[in-house]
């Protein structure tokens, strides 16, 4: 048998030993590239990459030279916009003289990473790092957004604080302590406390000394920093630290959650798991907030339960649930008690700024939709199939992909909307071309009445594929359908919809897929079929622990239970998930470097 997508020499039955006619070498040869063509996919012309060998043919670059920032944004966005093509031939057209040595460097190192060659594109900012200190700052920032997007946090913070040494970058040193905290919090402690060992630069001990207190808590941290010697200088601890630690203590949170009719059950999870927060954030009593619980279905409206916990003596709202009540706390002009509404209205008043004292946290599929981008991106695919559902999450993961996909320079090859299977299924063979070559090999087979021993195979010009499933039925029955139309080998990426908590033999039809969980969901202890509405009960109240301090910056400083969490500056929490896959059936956590 002949390799997938490889025709094997055909045979004639009665073929006679002496030389065939010409006649028949005509027909053998026109049978023989009418079969090759049928397994050969029909396919867009993917975008050349930079060729391997332009560290060689690219100029050295001149100590001092400083980099035209306006030429490298440029071509940067013709590759994004119009193609890698176009902007290399654009920058073939720089001269030398006019441009400079490092500028060219720059571009073909942007040209490079967005082609995905990132071998390429590291060598090329290594070199101009070695060769101009002038252009120092610019392949330090470079090196670390791409360590960043492929998930190396540990090597972009490296990078980070070695740049942030420059002298150049004193200026923006809030900013990049804020920064530099953010990556830490994502690296593990193991990989942390490994990192302190082996250093021997006191302000990196420092960073990575001070991210270990700040895990452990407020008093932990506190002690810490109370140690002569031990805060970092360059660059300083960020200030959001400080707001933490000043923070007034909460004296009383009240959630106001339904707990009758339909949604009581996610009522009471979300409950259960604020109340579970917190006796492990508070083990001592004499500190321990009180905490109330109202019945929404108590009230008239969620304002009325609103004002009867601002009168009780309450510090923080927790709540409400749904869609709706938020629309209707949020009509409240001025708030007197700070509210973290656990979801988002249905209409955005899309506000740059929140008003004071209002915050929105929900596991909303947006934030998940963008993160698979980025994972996929730093994976080194540029260019995509996409699948969704045409129902209302199916078209939120979409949009929201589209947009991040189109940030980072990808390409969409390819996107497939459908829902029914057996309409998936044709479909899902016309995109990925296997459907059309089969219909070629019948279409030979009927024209000369032999068979053709030869498969048909897919479209190459795409390295990945985004499985944007709304729910696990409908992921379990696109999984296998890639498999059938030869794209098994072909990375697959999905959100945490694929994934219901349950223990299911199907679950095998998506081995090895790649997809975002929530840690709460994640071995050794998942939570179950509501777990994910327990963590955000959980992640809610640790919120509330950190409310001064979310307000004073816009990066990560929270590893909750719903992922890693952060403030936005228009009042929505943004969630950054771990990465899972299925292996037997089973979730596998994912450990990046």
């Amino acid at each position: 048998m002949s390799a997938i997508g490889h025709p094997q020499p055909l045979s004639f039955a009665g073929s006679h030993a002496s030389r065939p006619p010409p006649l028949q070498l005509a027909f053998a040869a026109l049978l023989l590239t009418l079969v090759t063509a049928c397994s050969t996919p029909t396919r867009d012309t993917p975008a050349l990459p930079v060729t391997t060998d332009a560290v060689e043919r690219t100029p050295e670059p001149l100590e001092g030279e400083q980099l035209r920032l306006d030429t490298i944004a440029r071509l940067s966005t013709l590759a994004k916009t119009e193609s890698l093509l176009v902007a290399q031939y654009e920058r073939d057209q720089l001269s030398l003289n006019n441009t400079g040595a490092s500028t060219l460097i720059a571009v073909d190192s942007r040209l490079a990473w967005l082609s995905g060659d990132v071998t390429l594109a590291d060598q090329l900012l290594q070199k101009l790092k070695n060769g101009n200190t002038a252009a120092i700052d610019f392949a330090l920032e470079e090196q670390t957004a791409h360590a960043a997007l492929s998930g190396q946090w540990l090597l972009a913070a490296a990078l980070l604080f070695e740049k942030a040494q420059t002298p150049a970058q004193q200026r923006n040193a809030s900013a990049n302590s804020d920064r530099l905290f953010g990556y830490l919090i994502r690296v593990t402690d193991s990989a942390l406390s490994a990192e302190l060992k082996k250093s021997r630069d006191p302000d990196w001990r420092a960073w990575l000394a001070m991210q270990l207190a700040y895990r452990q808590g407020p008093q932990a941290l506190a002690a810490w920093q109370s140690t002569a010697g031990n805060r970092p200088q360059t660059p300083a601890a960020p200030s959001h630290l400080t707001a933490w630690l000043d923070a007034p203590p909460i004296e009383q949170i009240t959630l106001i959650l339904p707990l009758d009719g339909s949604l009581r059950t996610a009522g009471e999870a979300v409950a259960d798991g604020a109340i579970s927060q917190l006796y492990q954030s508070y083990p001592d009593p004499a500190i321990r907030p009180q905490l109330t619980v109202l019945n929404l279905a108590h009230y008239a409206d969620p304002r009325a339960a609103y004002a009867a916990a601002v009168a009780s003596g309450a510090n923080m709202v927790l709540g409400p649930l749904t869609k709706s009540d938020v629309a209707s706390l949020q009509q409240i002009n001025a708030l007197p008690v700070p509210v973290i509404a656990l979801n988002q209205p249905e209409v955005q008043t899309n506000q740059a700024i929140a008003q004071p004292g209002w915050t929105t946290f929900s596991l909303a599929p947006e934030d998940e939709a963008r993160q698979i981008a980025d994972q996929g991106f730093g994976d080194q695919c540029r260019n995509a199939i996409v699948m969704a559902a045409p129902n209302d999450r199916g078209l939120r993961l979409l949009t929201a992909f589209e947009a991040q996909w189109a940030h980072h320079g990808g390409t969409i090859r390819g996107k497939l909307v459908v829902e029914q299977r057996t309409a998936a299924n044709k479909a899902m063979g016309e995109l990925l071309g296997s459907g059309s070559s089969d219909q070629r090999i019948q279409s030979v087979e009927q024209a000369f009445d032999i068979p053709v021993d030869a498969r048909g195979r897919g479209r190459s010009d795409f390295e990945c594929i985004f499985m944007l499933a709304p729910d696990p039925v409908t992921a379990r029955s696109w999984r296998p359908l890639l498999v059938f139309h030869m794209a098994g080998e072909v990375p697959v990426y999905a959100t945490s919809a694929i994934n219901d908590g349950a223990i299911n033999t199907r679950n095998r039809d998506l081995n090895g897929v790649v997809f975002l969980e929530t840690p709460a969901m994640l071995p050794p202890s998942p939570a179950g079929r509501l777990g994910r509405l327990r963590a955000l009960g959980r992640d809610a109240l640790v919120m509330a622990q950190h409310w001064q301090q979310a307000l004073t910056t816009e990066n990560w400083i929270i590893k909750g239970q719903t992922g890693l969490l952060r403030r936005r500056a228009d009042g929505s929490i943004a969630r950054a998930l771990d990465l899972a896959t299925f292996d037997d059936a089973a979730v596998h956590a994912l450990q990046l470097p």
